[in-house]
């Protein structure tokens, strides 16, 4: 997916923001960085993979009461 300049200028009208020339340059070439790591993650094998809670296997103490 890619993004444009129209897609950036409709945010900011959506979010009622001001954006200069500048942070609309910035701001698409990050979220096109961020759009090519989903990508990315969206490619990853994940059959027969079983989802987690939590990365670590660790055990919360709880209290007596």
């Amino acid at each position: 997916m890619t993004i444009e300049r129209a897609d950036i200028e409709k945010l900011a009208e959506l979010a009622r923001i001001q954006i200069t020339e500048e942070q609309i340059t910035s701001t698409t070439n990050s979220l096109a960085n961020v759009l090519a790591l989903v990508d990315q993650l969206q490619a990853a094998e994940t059959d027969g993979i079983a989802p987690m809670a939590h990365p670590l296997d660790a055990i919360q103490r709880l209290r007596a009461d």
